[in-house]
């Protein structure tokens, strides 16, 4: 995100973080303070420890015992011999402030602190607490995961601080980052089960000192983290997380993230939880769709594109051919890749025939492509099903499905097979998904011993269930996309400050020799004086960025309004300017389609009583006579601002769409033209656009222009301004523009 996007913050230096989180999670020796021969989460920890081999210098701290599950245990932290580079506390919140006094003399590297009793209560002490914590760690630099929390563990060094037991543990390339703690075996374990292996995995509890976003940015510096999978209740600081999120697009680190929150009871909940307060859901979507987050919303659904996202390679399009050798399984896949979003685009004429020739003729060729029960036992169907799609040139990911989650035999048919393909067509990416989810079995069948075990295909894990298998090979298409996008844009010249959009290229308005457009929009708003701008100011500061407004004249009196409308040409619509009265409809101060000069002295006189009638002590300015626009469609395009997230953007269709459907879609500034364009076909009532019932399509290269040119503006004002209101943007049909008819821009309180 560039500059402007969010409120700017100023963390510690980068160097600096990153090397305090190295104290953390790769630490040389770790002591537990709080453990014992009795059962707890601490005790349990201390026992992972050993369990996991790690092979850094592992001690106790209880004044109790001497020793504690085999490991030498002390009376306090400093008495512990040698350098301490992580300590884990797990004893009651009011021996905490003496267990940091300790650790400051000792100088240890850092904390994880897994007691209780701290923002999470929702009372004042507790936030006290957190408060005083936050501070000992400012003050000594000593970074803290949690309170609250449940532990961390790297599992390349058989580092498990978490009091869950995990068989098998394997490292691989994976970074877990939860803020629910008691979360992290449901999303762990069946992970490690399939032989996804980790790298670490963080509870970050209230996140007092260290958050979310300094995790990830720490994967995103790993060598060995490929992909990072968080549960996420809340953004504690959002520049923070978008400027990490932004470094792990540029590393090409895909993020896979489960936020709850989308329900009033889950934020509530998260409230409760955390301490700390959630945002919009739709504005979330926006964030994490401009920075390239695969969002899901089910640890089902996470696990199964944490698992695609192993990829080496991105696919090179979004078509998509599943093999399977059952015709009810290719017709469910059909259903359910329609469901995703996926193309399984027809095979070419060619393909299909040479396919013929491969396949049994009680087969079906097409897509999904039904090769029957001997394609598993066949080499030459396998190869020959394989090879053609990989061929076919529309076909961009081939999909092996099989009956339910198991390993594969590498020497088998269907093993040689699919290695082979892997080998010959390296721009065609191949994946293996069993049909349903459940327990990963060892083999197919007992009958059929497994000579060399097979679980992933070119490092990509088997994928599990068709419906969330299908939902992350179409998340996986769609991060593809949006890295080619982004080499796009990054490749192109940076917009200079005060330059607006068109059609997705960059041009400079016309100087007016009152500075630029930006300066001269920020003093229109500011000599408003915090009342809201009247619609004339409104579209004033719309025409500084270059969007069409209507022809208007204000009016004193019934004369003025005659020569308004002689100069603008009948029929015309009349609106009382006042600040005092926003909804003039209601109002009755507004007239539309006045067709003559009889009708216009006459609506003058209407909708100035009608306005006073409306608002006695109201600031009448006069009459707004203004030009009728052709008929087009009506389109709603807005800012409000995000407390999170600053300027957020709404577009959608007027009438019914918006009032009754709340068919909006939300999006970031900066806008690109293809941001844009894929907002509008996401509309629900995005084929009005397209042209139905006799009228043609709407201008949407003007519309997509005007929603650039309003980014633009809504960048320069965001911190001005609280809100804007573009309503209705009427667009005309193809090459016929579109016209801003009414405007509202709100100042923010200061």
């Amino acid at each position: 995100m560039e500059s402007g996007e969010l409120d700017e913050v100023t963390p510690p230096t980068l160097g600096a973080r990153l090397s305090a989180l190295d104290s953390l999670l790769r630490p040389r020796s770790v002591a537990v303070v709080g453990a014992s021969p009795n059962p707890s989460f601490v005790s349990m920890i201390l026992k992972n420890l050993r369990r996991y081999s790690y092979e850094g210098v592992v001690s106790a701290v209880n004044p109790k015992y001497d020793e504690v599950l085999g490991v030498p245990c002390y009376p306090t932290v400093v008495d512990v011999p040698g350098p301490l580079d992580l300590v884990i506390v797990g004893v009651a919140h009011r021996l905490i402030p003496g267990v940091l006094e300790q650790c400051e003399r000792k100088g240890v590297g850092a904390l994880t602190i897994v007691s209780s009793g701290f923002s999470e209560t929702g009372a004042e002490d507790g936030a006290r607490r957190q408060a005083e914590l936050a501070a000992w760690a400012e003050r000594t630099g000593v970074p803290i995961c949690g309170p609250n929390c449940l532990g961390l563990m790297n599992a390349l060094i058989g580092m498990v601080a978490l009091p869950t037991v995990f068989e098998p543990l394997v490292s691989g390339h994976v970074g877990a980052i939860l803020q629910s703690g008691m979360m992290a075996p449901s999303v762990l374990a069946p992970l490690l089960a399939r032989n996804i292996g980790l790298t670490i995995a963080v509870s970050t509890g209230n996140e007092a000192v260290l958050e979310a976003a300094d995790y990830i940015r720490f994967c995103v510096e790993d060598q060995e983290t490929r992909v990072i999978a968080c549960f996420t209740e809340q953004f504690k600081t959002p520049a923070r997380f978008a400027e990490a999120c932004e470094l792990a697009a540029e590393r090409q680190k895909p993020i896979v993230m489960l936020k709850i929150g989308r329900s009033e009871t889950a934020r509530r909940a998260a409230l409760a939880h955390t301490g700390s307060l959630v945002g919009s859901d739709a504005v979330v979507d926006a964030v994490l769709r401009k920075l390239g987050v695969t969002r899901v919303y089910s640890v089902d659904e996470l696990h199964e594109a944490v698992a695609v996202f192993h990829s080496r390679k991105l696919p090179r399009g979004g078509g998509v051919a599943p093999i399977s050798v059952s015709g009810g399984a290719g017709g469910l896949l059909a259903d359910l890749a329609a469901d995703a979003g996926l193309s399984l685009p027809p095979l070419p004429d060619e393909t299909a025939r040479r396919l013929r020739t491969v396949v049994p003729e009680y087969g079906s060729v097409g897509n999904p492509l039904d090769i029957t029960g001997q394609g598993v036992f066949r080499t030459e169907i396998a190869d020959g099903a394989l090879g053609l799609l990989a061929e076919a040139g529309n076909i961009d990911v081939v999909v092996w499905a099989r009956g339910f989650p198991s390993r594969l035999d590498r020497q088998s048919p269907v093993g040689q097979a699919l290695e082979r393909a892997v080998a010959r067509y390296p721009d065609v990416l191949f994946l293996v998904m069993a049909l349903v989810g459940g327990h990963f079995q060892p083999s197919q069948s007992p009958d059929v011993p497994i000579a060399d075990p097979m679980d992933h295909l070119d490092g990509v894990p088997f994928l599990q269930g068709s419906q969330y298998a299908l939902e992350a090979i179409a998340a996986l298409i769609r991060y593809a996309e949006f890295q080619r996008r982004r080499a796009e844009r990054t490749t192109s010249r940076s917009p200079k400050r005060g330059e607006v959009s068109r059609g997705g290229s960059r041009i400079a308005p016309t100087a007016s020799g009152r500075g630029s457009p930006r300066d001269q929009a920020r003093a229109l708003v500011r000599v408003a004086g915090g009342r809201p701008l009247t619609e004339r100011e409104s579209k004033a500061v719309l025409r500084l960025y270059g969007i069409p407004t209507t022809r208007e004249a204000l009016a004193a009196n019934a004369e003025e309004a005659l020569a308004a409308a002689r100069e603008i040409g009948y029929p015309v619509a009349l609106k009382v300017e006042s600040p005092d009265l926003l909804h003039k409809t209601e109002a009755g101060a507004l007239l539309l389609d006045v067709r003559d000069d009889g009708a216009l002295v006459r609506g003058f006189e209407l909708v100035l009583a009608n306005a006073r009638r409306a608002g006695p002590s109201a600031e009448l300015y006069g009459v707004l006579v203004q030009e009728m626009v052709d008929a087009g469609t009506e389109v709603i395009v807005g800012m409000s601002r995000d407390s999170q997230f600053g300027p957020v953007l709404a577009c959608g269709l007027g009438g019914l769409f918006v009032e009754t459907l709340k068919d909006l879609q939300l999006l970031l500034p900066p806008l690109t033209a293809p941001e844009a364009r894929e907002a509008l076909a996401r509309l629900r009532g995005y084929p009005i656009l397209l042209g139905t019932r006799g009228s043609g399509p709407a201008d949407l290269d003007a519309l997509v222009d005007t929603l650039l040119r309003f980014s633009d503006l809504c960048l320069d004002l965001g911190d001005l301004v609280s809100e804007i209101d573009v309503n209705p943007l009427v667009v005309g049909e193809a090459g016929r523009g579109a016209c801003a008819v009414d405007a509202l821009i709100v100042p923010a309180q200061r």
